[in-house]
């Protein structure tokens, strides 16, 4: 097991209380993204509580969990037990993560905001860890000042660093979240589907 970052700590405790932090339903990009991929194995990366990974899992993936909190993960074990769907959960950080090549059918990256080089190195390593026609889902936040060196940069720079993949759709402006205590009411945000090809 990867050395886990002093980080995990402060997501522990978020993820210490019965309630799901950001709820049990589904990323809605996610929700949107999914049925336009193909089916098959999926890495979620910064899963926490499972939330992403049991709908893939209920739609018919095999779902590769990947959190640097055990009791996020803990939950997200839980939270497919509760749906009886299957997923593996991996206990890693991100930092110390590679992407092996032509092993993914989906990436999904849901708020997943590593520091820039760590974003900056598992971008790099996307397109040749998809199979042939594999895709990425992924939504951030953006804050208006940040750009490829912060950890909130926006959707243009986030398709430089992700080249050569295909953009399908690409989106940034404010909308409304509303999932669980954490993510409620207007952010700004980068939504990309993109494909392999």
């Amino acid at each position: 097991m990867t050395p886990i970052h002093k980080g995990s700590e402060y997501w522990d405790k978020r993820f210490a209380t019965a309630a799901y932090a950001y709820g049990e339903q589904a990323n809605d990009f996610l929700i949107w993204a999914a049925p336009q991929v193909k089916k098959g194995k999926v890495i979620s990366l910064s899963e926490g509580e499972g939330r992403n990974a049991v709908y893939l899992a209920k739609l018919g993936f095999e779902v590769t969990a990947v959190d640097f909190s055990s009791v996020g993960l803990a939950k997200a074990q839980a939270l497919a037990n509760k749906h009886q769907v299957k997923i593996e959960c991996v206990l890693a950080d991100l930092n110390n993560l590679n992407l092996k090549p032509d092993t993914w059918d989906v990436v999904v990256s849901v708020f997943s905001q590593p520091e820039s080089s760590i974003r900056q190195r598992l971008n790099a390593q996307l397109a040749s860890s998809l199979k042939i026609g594999g895709a990425l889902i992924h939504e951030s936040k953006v804050a208006e000042e940040d750009d490829a060196s912060g950890k909130y940069p926006g959707v243009a720079v986030l398709q430089r660093e992700i080249a050569p993949m295909h953009i399908s759709f690409a989106h940034q402006g404010a909308r409304i979240l509303s999932e669980g205590s954490y993510h409620v009411g207007s952010h700004t945000t980068a939504q990309i589907l993109a494909f392999r090809v």
